[in-house]
């Protein structure tokens, strides 16, 4: 993103939002008071929202909003923010904004004006039903910081594949790889493209493991392939307890197969090691 491309009145504009958004995020991550965090993380998304409408605001870099997650995709359609509210039982509670690039937006609204500036995201882990097996909107974020994003194609089709970490609670923490594509303009989440080798294909990945725990989920840039560590539980008695899994040191590996899904790759590890 480039700061150079926009008019000097914006720039200031975006400046002065940029100062306001930098003292609610610290207010809605550190303060020691929830509902002053809460209260903090309302007025930055309305804040955000409005800073997102100044034209030209897609090169804003927001550089000193620390606790926002930023992520541009490869190839320059949309940007990804996303955050989170801790709350004093040490859940998260996610937010998030695709702001899209106005250029490319404005090529595709000549075809069919489907496309907006952008979308807010609406957290909904918590009530969104077989949630590895099922599509969602905008509205029905299942909620993460994104870390990093992959686009892929399919018979003309875009996927953009996004690694994510959910702190969840205090016994649990995630990682997630979701999967994002625009349908008629609009933003969907989950499809069935991770191939595991189980009974059924799914529409997006999520690890729960120990909170105390560490666990790889990353894309190889050289290899092109999609990687993360294995877990289980510490004891088989322990199997449906998600505080109970560790990483295990083994990792599985994922391509991206002739028919649009990441496949995972039987005696991968002999020849990552190669």
């Amino acid at each position: 993103m480039r700061a150079q491309q926009l008019d000097s009145a914006a720039l200031e504009e975006l400046k002065d939002y940029e100062i306001r958004l930098s003292g609610l995020g610290e207010n809605m991550v550190r303060n020691f008071d929830e509902i002053t965090r809460i209260t903090s993380g309302k007025n930055f998304i309305m804040q955000l929202s409005r800073a997102l409408r100044v034209e030209g605001s897609f090169y804003y870099p927001f550089d000193s909003l620390k606790n926002v997650m930023k992520l541009s995709s490869p190839d320059g359609l949309f940007r990804i923010l996303t955050w989170n509210v801790a709350t004093n039982d040490e859940h998260f509670r996610y937010f998030g904004v695709i702001q899209m690039n106005p250029k490319k937006i404005e090529e595709l609204n000549k075809v069919e004006p489907l496309y907006e500036s952008f979308y807010p995201l609406i957290d909904r882990s918590d009530s969104i039903k077989s949630h590895l097996f099922v599509e969602t909107g905008a509205n029905q974020w299942y909620g993460a910081n994104y870390y990093k994003i992959v686009k892929t194609t399919f018979n003309k089709r875009d996927y953009y594949t996004l690694l994510g970490w959910d702190g969840a609670d205090s016994l649990v923490n995630r990682k997630i790889a979701d999967v994002l594509q625009f349908k008629e303009g609009k933003p969907r989440f989950g499809a069935p493209i991770f191939d595991l080798k189980r009974k059924t294909v799914f529409y997006r990945m999520v690890f729960e493991f120990n909170n105390e725990a560490t666990m790889a989920l990353k894309y190889d840039e050289k290899r092109k392939f999609l990687i993360h560590e294995n877990i289980v539980p510490d004891k088989p008695e322990n199997s449906a307890f998600a505080e109970r899994y560790f990483p295990d040191g083994s990792f599985d590996y994922l391509i991206w197969n002739k028919k649009g899904q990441w496949e995972k790759q039987p005696k991968m590890l002999e020849v990552f090691e190669k």
